[in-house]
C-alpha cells in the first residue's frame, strides 16, 4: 500500500507524500470497521445475546468515526494543496494497457462525506437498539445496517470510478435489503423490488458513462481525470487521432447535436437521478418507508440518497465543460425540489411526508451544484443530514408510541405525553424550514447562487412549501385535540436508548450551523475554504444580494409558517373549503399528478402482458410441449416393450429357440457356416 498527494494547482492532481506519511494507514481502516462489524453479527450474530449484537454494530461505526476524525487531524496540519491522499490497496482489473487498482482517495470532500455518514449512523444504530429491540430478526437487521455503511464509505472514498461503482450497487443492494427487512409483507417486499429496479435503470446510463471515460481516456482515476483536463493533455477522439482533452469533449456528437462531455455528464447525472430519487425517477424513495424507520433515517440522510450529489460534485471538472448539462442539473433540481414540496402538502402518512421533504431538499443541493456551487450544495446535505436524520427519528419515536400508527389524521395532542419528541421535532423542522440557522445559512447560500438563474422563482416557492408542510406535520400530530383516543391513551415517550440519540442529533443540527461562518467568529477553517480544493474555488456573493436573499427566504418560509398555523391551529376549516371548491386540485396532488398511474400504463403493465403472451406462447406452447412430448414417447414405448413382457416362462424360451432360429438362418444365407 502507498499514499501519494497533491501538490499541483489543480486539486486532485496527485504526486509523492512526504516521508513520515505512515499514518495513512487510517484510511483503509474507516472501511475495515463497518465490514467487521457486519462480518461478525452476520456469521455468529444469532448465537450472541442482543446486546452484544447492538453493541458490536455500534462499535464498529464509533471505531471509523474516530479513524475519520484522526485523519482530519492530519489533514487540517497540511497546506490546502497537499490535502488530497489517494492510499492504492492493490491492483484489481488489468487488460492491456488498462490497469484499474482498488484505490481510496482522503480529500476533503471524501473526509466531509465520512465524517457525516459516520457520525449520523452512529447515532442511527444506537437507536436502533431500542427500536427494534423485540425484532426477532436483531442480528440480521444490524449486519447489514453495518454493510450499508461500509459500501457508502466505499463509494465517498473512492480513488477511481470503478471503485465508486462498487458502492453505487452496494448501496443499492443494502437499500433493496433493509426497505424489504420485513419481507413476509407484501407492501414491504415490493417497495425493495421497486427501489432495486428504479435505480437499475439511471445506474445503466451511469456505467455506459464511466466505460466511455475509460475508451477515452485509459483511466477512470479522478486524479487523472483531473490532470488530463487541467493540463489538457491529448487522448484519442472518436475519429482515432490525438487531440487535446478538452477538444475531444466538445466535440458534437450524432446525439442531437450535443457535444461530447454533455453526453458523459448527461449519462453520469442519470445515475445521480435515480439513485438520489430526482424527477422522473423518484417514485421509489416513498415506497421505500415500508422498512423500519432508523433505516429510513439512514438512506433519507446519510447514505444512499447523497450518492449522486456526491458524485456530481466529485466530477465538478467535467460537469463545469457543460453549461447544457449544467442547467439540466439545475433544471431537474428546481423542478424536483418544487414538485416534491406540492406532494408533501397533502401527504398523510408520517413517513413519506419526510420523503417527499428529502427528495424536495435533494432537488436543492441538485441546484446548488447546477449553478457552480458545489460547496454550498454539500453543505446543505452535511446539515440536512442531522435534522433530517432527527425528524425521521422523532417520526419513528412516535410510531413507537403508538403501536405503528402512521396516518397523521389519526394522531394529535402527542406532545403533552411525549415533550422530548415533540421539542427534538420542531428544532429538525424549524431548520428544514429555514427559519433556524442550520437550515437557513445553508438554503439561503444555495438560493443566492441561484439568485440570477430563472429556477430562483420554484426555489422561493419551494422554501414556502417546505414551511408550510412541516407545520401541517408537527401541529397535525403533537398538538390540537387527539383525533383517537385509544392511540392516544397507549401513548408513552421512548426509551432513553432511543431519545439520546435524537438530544445528540439536535446537538449536531446546531452545531452544524457555524461551519459555514468566518474564521473571525469561530476558530476554525469554514467548510466552503475547507471544501475549496475539491470542488474548486468558492465564488462570494455581494453582500447587497446576500442579504436580499436573506429577506426573501425568511420571508418565504415564515408565510409558510404563518399559512400553517392558519390553516392547521387558528382556523382548522380554512383549507377544507378550499378543497371542496376545487377538488380536482387536491385530487390531482394527492394522486400525486398521476405519475405512478403513468409508469404502470408505460412500464409494468406492458411488461406484464409481454411476460404473459411469452408465457403462453413460448412456455406453454414450446417448452411444455417439449417436456409432455418427451413424456408421452416414453410413455408410448413403455407400453410397447409391455406387449412382449408377459411373464410366461414358456414363450420366452419360444421367442429364444426362434431368434437363434433366425439368427442361424441368417449366418447360412450369408454363406457363413454355425459356430
Amino acid at each position: 500500500m502507498k499514499a501519494v498527494t497533491s501538490s499541483a494547482p489543480s486539486p486532485t492532481v496527485l504526486s509523492a507524500v512526504p516521508a513520515g506519511w505512515e499514518e495513512w494507514i487510517w484510511v483503509p481502516l474507516v472501511l475495515v470497521f463497518p465490514f467487521l462489524g457486519f462480518a461478525i453479527n452476520g456469521i455468529w450474530g444469532r448465537r450472541l445475546p442482543r446486546l452484544l449484537v447492538g453493541s458490536i454494530g455500534c462499535l464498529s461505526i464509533f471505531c471509523s468515526l474516530i479513524a475519520s476524525a484522526y485523519l482530519l487531524s492530519l489533514m487540517i496540519g497540511l497546506p490546502p494543496k497537499f490535502r488530497a491522499v489517494e492510499v492504492h490497496l492493490f491492483p484489481w482489473l488489468t487488460a492491456g494497457p488498462v490497469q484499474i487498482p482498488v484505490t481510496l482517495l482522503m480529500d476533503p470532500l471524501s473526509l466531509t462525506m465520512a465524517l457525516t455518514v459516520t457520525s449520523v449512523s452512529l447515532l442511527i444504530h444506537l437507536y436502533s437498539i431500542g427500536y427494534m429491540g423485540e425484532d426477532p430478526e436483531f442480528s440480521r437487521y444490524f449486519a447489514l445496517l453495518n454493510l450499508f455503511v461500509f459500501f457508502m464509505l466505499t463509494l465517498v472514498m473512492a480513488g477511481n470510478l470503478a471503485v465508486l461503482f462498487i458502492g453505487w450497487e452496494g448501496v443499492g443492494f443494502c437499500s433493496f435489503a433493509l426497505i424489504s427487512f420485513w419481507y413476509s409483507r407484501e407492501a414491504a417486499a415490493e417497495a425493495g423490488k421497486k427501489a432495486f429496479i428504479v435505480t437499475r435503470t439511471g445506474d445503466l446510463f451511469f456505467l455506459l458513462s464511466v466505460l466511455a471515460l475509460l475508451a477515452l481516456f485509459g483511466t477512470i482515476s479522478f486524479g487523472d481525470l483531473s490532470q488530463i483536463l487541467y493540463r489538457n493533455e491529448p487522448i484519442t477522439s472518436l475519429a482515432g487521432v490525438k487531440e487535446p482533452a478538452r477538444e475531444v469533449l466538445t466535440q458534437p456528437t450524432d446525439l442531437f447535436g450535443l457535444d461530447l462531455v454533455t453526453v458523459l455528464c448527461l449519462g453520469l447525472f442519470a445515475g445521480a437521478v435515480g439513485k438520489s430519487a430526482q424527477f422522473p425517477l423518484y417514485v421509489w424513495l416513498p415506497d421505500a418507508m415500508e422498512g423500519p424507520t432508523p433505516v429510513s433515517a439512514l438512506i433519507h440522510a446519510a447514505t444512499m440518497v447523497t450518492a449522486g450529489v456526491y458524485m456530481v460534485a466529485r466530477l465538478h471538472f467535467l460537469f463545469a465543460l457543460s453549461p447544457v448539462a449544467m442547467t439540466v442539473v439545475a433544471g431537474i433540481g428546481a423542478l424536483t425540489a418544487f414538485y416534491s414540496a406540492l406532494l408533501a402538502c397533502v401527504e398523510n402518512d408520517i413517513k413519506r411526508v419526510l420523503a417527499y421533504s428529502t427528495i424536495s431538499q435533494l432537488g436543492y443541493m441538485f441546484l446548488a451544484c447546477g449553478a457552480g456551487a458545489a460547496s454550498a450544495g454539500l453543505y446543505h446535505l452535511v446539515t440536512h443530514a442531522y435534522f433530517k436524520a432527527l425528524l425521521f427519528l422523532c417520526a419513528g419515536s412516535v410510531l413507537h408510541a403508538t403501536g405503528n400508527v402512521l396516518d397523521i389524521r389519526r394522531l394529535g395532542g402527542l406532545g403533552v405525553k411525549m415533550k422530548t419528541t415533540a421539542s427534538t421535532f420542531w428544532i429538525g423542522a424549524l431548520a428544514l424550514s429555514g427559519l433556524v440557522p442550520a437550515g437557513l445559512i445553508s438554503k439561503d447560500f444555495i438560493l443566492g447562487y441561484a439568485s440570477d438563474s430563472g429556477f430562483y422563482p420554484f426555489a422561493l416557492a419551494t422554501a414556502f412549501l417546505t414551511a408550510f408542510y412541516t407545520t401541517r406535520l408537527g401541529l397535525k400530530v403533537f398538538h390540537g385535540a387527539p383525533k383517537d383516543a385509544e392511540v392516544f391513551h397507549h401513548a408513552h415517550e421512548s426509551p432513553s436508548v432511543m431519545t439520546i440519540p435524537m438530544g445528540l442529533l439536535t446537538a449536531g443540527t446546531i452545531l452544524t450551523s457555524f461551519l459555514w461562518l468566518p474564521p473571525i467568529i469561530v476558530p476554525f477553517e469554514p467548510l466552503p475554504l475547507f471544501l475549496e480544493p475539491s470542488v474548486g474555488p468558492v465564488v462570494h456573493l455581494d453582500h447587497k444580494k446576500e442579504l436580499a436573499v436573506t429577506i426573501q427566504a425568511l420571508a418565504f418560509a415564515g408565510g409558510g409558517l404563518l399559512l400553517g398555523l392558519l390553516a392547521y391551529r387558528w382556523k382548522p376549516g380554512l383549507l377544507w373549503s378550499l378543497t371542496v371548491r376545487l377538488p380536482w386540485l387536491y385530487q390531482l396532488l394527492a394522486r400525486k399528478f398521476f405519475v405512478d398511474e403513468i409508469y404502470l400504463s408505460l412500464t409494468a403493465r406492458p411488461a406484464r402482458r409481454v411476460a404473459e403472451l411469452v408465457s403462453q406462447t413460448f412456455d406453454l406452447g414450446f417448452v411444455d410441449a417439449m417436456v409432455n412430448g418427451v413424456g408421452a414417447v416414453t410413455v408410448a414405448f413403455g407400453k410397447a416393450c409391455r406387449l412382449v413382457q408377459t411373464g410366461a416362462v414358456r414363450t420366452y424360451a419360444l421367442t429364444i429357440l426362434m431368434g437363434g432360429a433366425l439368427v442361424l438362418i441368417f449366418l447360412i444365407l450369408r454363406g457363413g457356416s454355425a459356430p
